[in-house]
């Protein structure tokens, strides 16, 4: 019979899972309580929420979500870290920290409810972010309006040229007649 806070639990937990555009799932085993604080403190500062959930609650959760099966990266110590405004920077800043601390082990996760192993958290991470993007966005966007800025302006420069050299003409004509 489940217990009424367990049920409670899978069903939040179930609902973030959802509402989540990636989740991923790595092994912490080794790690100090120092090196975990530093690390919760990063993925706080973008937002992401990363916690240790049992793997036996996360598959049901995954189940009840209705997405890709993980079971084979529910094994041992799990830590989930939950990409809910951006799909890419949970990713990055595990890799990141997973390469200067090499307990960390990225077993791979969710993304948009398809299952990517650590191979794809890898390709994920190497993604530009959601702010990366929007600012290129913004620069092709831009891009145009100014190409055509310059070539109305060099146009509007080249008829001032001609007309101050053909005034100056004019009055080298009627001076000298």
């Amino acid at each position: 019979m489940a217990r009424p806070e367990k049920v409670e639990l899978v069903s939040a937990l179930t609902d973030k899972v959802k509402r989540s555009q990636s989740v991923i799932l790595a092994d912490f085993k080794g790690l100090t309580v120092e090196q975990m604080t530093g690390l919760r403190n990063q993925l706080r500062a973008q937002e992401i929420e990363f916690k240790v959930i049992k793997n036996r609650l996360g598959k049901r959760a995954i189940a009840d979500a209705q997405h890709e099966a993980c079971d084979t990266f529910l094994k041992g110590n799990t830590v989930w870290a939950f990409g809910l405004k951006d799909a890419v920077a949970p990713a990055k800043i595990l890799m990141q920290f997973a390469k200067d601390n090499e307990k960390l082990v990225l077993k791979g996760g969710l993304l948009e409810g398809k299952r990517i192993d650590s191979a794809g958290v890898q390709q994920l991470a190497a993604m530009p972010g959601r702010k990366e993007l929007l600012a290129r966005m913004a620069g092709d966007l831009k891009s145009p309006a100014t190409k055509i800025a310059s070539v109305m302006n060099a146009t509007l420069t080249k008829f001032g040229r001609a007309f101050t050299a053909l005034a100056k003409k004019l009055e080298e004509a009627g001076a000298s007649a």
